[in-house]
């Protein structure tokens, strides 16, 4: 035996490919764990998109719902409408004709033109003027009726006392379109006493306003 050892030392180049080795393999170690890092972070951030999405989603879909549910409701209210408006119209031409003139002190005129017009020349506030020895007369204003046509006029006398003694409520004088005149036979009504007794002239009026 030559006494020569059978394992040679590792070489200076030999040391830094082992060094090398090691470092590739620590590399490796961390570039894998930095990949799992990742992919979990990754994963994370993709869930919770996918989360956000779906949020997203059933909230476009509540609002799709809501918006049928409300052009529902508006189609219904129209259809209300609708028939709300073909009711009225139909009583409108049933009631065409509730008022009938069949005569009068002029030419008769179409019927939808009829009208009646209602009124008193009020309790306590009466223009009475005194007339001969023993009546008194107003007269009533009508002109608020419209009328273009002369009416015919109905009246009576309404108070609080004493007026079942007089005579004439019901006899109208000069109607024109706008006014009427009554003459009581009443000596107790001359100077304000129709007034303090609330004499007051109440009418109906039918006639056309156009």
């Amino acid at each position: 035996s030559s006494g020569i050892n059978a394992e040679c030392p590792l070489r200076p180049g030999d040391e830094a490919k082992e060094e090398i080795k090691e470092l590739e393999e620590k590399l490796v170690k961390e570039i894998e764990a930095l990949k799992e890092t990742c992919a979990e972070e990754l994963k994370a951030s993709v869930n919770e998109g996918k989360e956000e999405i779906n949020d997203l989603k059933s909230k476009i879909e509540s609002l799709g719902q809501k918006d049928e549910e409300q052009t529902g409701i508006e189609e219904k209210l129209v259809k209300e409408i609708e028939a709300l408006k073909e009711t009225f119209a139909e009583e409108l031409e049933a009631r065409k004709n509730d008022v009938m003139v069949i005569s009068g002190e002029e030419d008769l005129r179409e019927e939808r033109c009829a009208k009646v017009c209602a009124g008193t020349s009020v309790r306590g506030a009466t223009n009475w003027v005194d007339f001969s020895s023993n009546g008194i007369y107003t007269d009533v204003d009508i002109s608020k009726c419209g009328f273009v046509t002369i009416p015919t006029v109905t009246s009576s006398l309404e108070g609080t006392t004493n007026h079942w003694s007089t005579t004439g409520s019901s006899e109208i004088y000069n109607v024109t379109t706008g006014t009427f005149r009554i003459y009581l036979v009443a000596p107790q009504g001359r100077g304000s006493g129709a007034n303090k007794m609330g004499w007051n002239v109440e009418w109906i009026a039918v006639g056309y306003t156009c």
